[in-house]
């Protein structure tokens, strides 16, 4: 019987997680590139804390004591916390070694762009272990978002056509918005 080599593995590793996922024939974790569609609940949670910002700092950068001060329909869905892929909010890092996160967040400047409908961002983000691969090429305006609900079996289904990543910066985005007239 052969060996894999650590290369092979990789690349039959990579297969599996752009399909219907699998387990890691090292470690055994579950693995899946999800596409998470920008979509009506993460973008309702996104204005109720931009507003919120809006309201309690002139300079806009307070942070919000989420699991406390937002409405139940904000904290059920757990939606918020998935609008950081975009780089439109960010958590509050924990000073406490016990805990691994905060309930505090707030919007970026990006996020505030977006909610206040001054620039698109992409439609789908792609992720893996909690993080962002890559991001689709479709651009949506915070309007847009609510025409997609949350949606579970299209996170779960195998990605259609597996591309190679395509990483892009905040610059990035702000350049293909130049490009598309809409900055």
């Amino acid at each position: 019987m052969g060996q894999t080599t650590l290369a092979e593995s990789r690349s039959l590793w990579a297969e599996t997680i752009k399909g219907k996922g699998g387990h890691c024939p090292c470690c055994d974790r579950w693995g899946k590139i999800y596409p998470r569609h920008f979509n009506s609940t993460m973008a309702h949670s996104l204005i109720w804390l931009a507003r919120h910002q809006q309201q309690n700092n002139e300079e806009n950068n307070v942070w919000c004591d989420v699991p406390n001060t937002a409405p139940q329909e904000v904290t059920r869905t757990n939606q918020l916390p998935t609008t950081r892929w975009w780089g439109l909010t960010e958590r509050k890092p924990s000073n406490d070694g016990k805990t691994k996160h905060t309930g505090w967040w707030r919007v970026t400047e990006k996020g505030m762009s977006f909610a206040t409908g001054m620039i698109r961002i992409p439609k789908v983000a792609f992720t893996y272990a909690g993080e962002i691969l890559y991001f689709g090429d479709d651009l949506i305006h915070i309007k847009d978002a609510f025409e997609t609900p949350f949606d579970y079996e299209q996170v779960m289904l195998p990605l259609s056509k597996p591309k190679a990543h395509k990483f892009y910066s905040i610059y990035d985005l702000l350049d293909r918005e130049k490009e598309h007239g809409r900055s």
